[in-house]
């Protein structure tokens, strides 16, 4: 039968591969993946493009064992790419780390939330069911909460010789919420009820949220939280990504002395598309490996401050390849003028000097890199 024949030998072993097979081949496709490692299975997930990634997934025999091991950013891509409709049993298994990274790289622009982003998510932690639910409520926090239940209700606290106001629904009998005609009554009745049955402690944090805290102050902690865990992630938080676009002469630049000497923390690693057929990727060829690898980290470190200063959309997976455009087109011109001032060779001048620094000098040069996107 045509379902049990293997996978074709010698077929290229890669996640497209693999979705192909099983277009035609569905058991063939299974079984390849059940030979292979959960690690595996992720590495293959990632090289598959965002909208398909959820059929991969699919056909893992055990996708508990590997949405987990999808780094956060690339989680939060798949769900978006894959619509929102597709969240829930993505959301379901993942870890805490990547739900909680679906609001902090999805739900903001810049310095401002969008409510309207948590709603999604929200609604799609809904679907996923009540255990989900109320992990994750208790997960991110409490201040995302209260700002997306304000934008759509307002609370109430009823005693015994009152009637409560008409509309107005309780978990408990004493606190009641109301939502406004266009709002999403469903969204609040599950979020209150959940966290009444499930984590009381946490509903009657909720509560005294709604009634006392100002959206500003839940905005401005929100917003704090969010920026230390961002850093984890390898972005900087807003002071110092605007770094990059102080101003930086040529003649103001000073030697750096690199901080690992003795080798680099990897051997060599594949240089990004972005900087193919440029003078910072030939300086890069020219260096021993180790280093040109670490340096390469530091470009890639310019490229996350772009991507906070422009306020791109973190949750795209566009936004840091862009970034990662503009840092090298940047670094490109900074490193070009410096060797050429200095008449120094490039792969000198770079083994040398900050990227960072790289950068500004070319940003100092062509005023265009530091306008935004639009």
């Amino acid at each position: 039968m045509a379902d049990e024949r293997p996978a074709p030998p010698g077929a290229e072993l890669s996640g497209t591969a693999i979705l192909r097979l099983a277009r035609s081949d569905k058991r063939a496709a299974v079984r390849t993946l059940a030979a292979m490692s959960p690690e595996d299975q992720a590495r293959l997930c990632q090289d598959i493009r965002l909208e398909s990634r959820s059929e991969f997934l699919m056909l893992t025999e055990h996708p508990e064992d590997v949405v987990p091991l999808l780094p956060e950013a690339e989680l939060v891509q798949t769900v978006r790419a894959g619509g929102m409709s597709d969240a829930a049993w993505l959301l379901e298994l993942a870890t805490p780390e990547q739900r909680v990274a679906a609001f902090d790289l999805d739900c903001w622009v810049g310095s401002e939330l969008q409510v309207s982003r948590v709603n999604e998510w929200l609604d799609a932690l809904i679907e996923a069911g009540r255990p989900t639910l109320v992990k994750a409520l208790e997960e991110i926090e409490l201040e995302i909460i209260l700002l997306a239940i304000r934008s759509e209700a307002e609370v109430a606290v009823v005693s015994k010789e009152q009637e409560p106001p008409i509309g107005f629904f309780t978990p408990d009998g004493v606190v009641y919420f109301g939502t406004a005609p266009d709002a999403s009554p469903h969204r609040v009745h599950e979020i209150s009820h959940a966290l009444f049955a499930e984590a009381q402690p946490l509903y009657w944090r909720l509560v005294y949220g709604l009634l006392f805290e100002s959206p500003s102050e839940c905005e401005e902690y929100a917003l704090r939280w969010r920026t230390n865990r961002l850093q984890d992630l390898g972005f900087p938080d807003l002071e110092q990504a605007m770094r990059v676009y102080r101003p930086l002469p040529i003649e103001k630049v000073t030697d750096w002395v690199p901080p690992t000497p003795d080798g680099g923390i990897v051997e060599s690693i594949p240089l990004p598309r972005q900087l193919r057929g440029t003078l910072l990727g030939e300086a890069l060829a020219k260096l021993p490996a180790a280093r040109a690898a670490d340096l390469l980290g530091y470009v890639l470190a310019v490229a996350n401050s772009i991507a906070v200063a422009d306020a791109l959309p973190l949750s795209e997976n566009e936004s840091v390849p862009r970034a990662l455009e503009k840092a090298v087109r940047g670094i490109d011109t900074g490193l070009r003028e410096l060797a050429r001032a200095r008449g120094q060779a490039p792969e000198e001048v770079l083994d040398r000097t900050t990227t960072l620094d790289l950068f500004r000098v070319g940003a100092t040069i062509d005023p265009s890199l530091k306008e935004k996107p639009k």
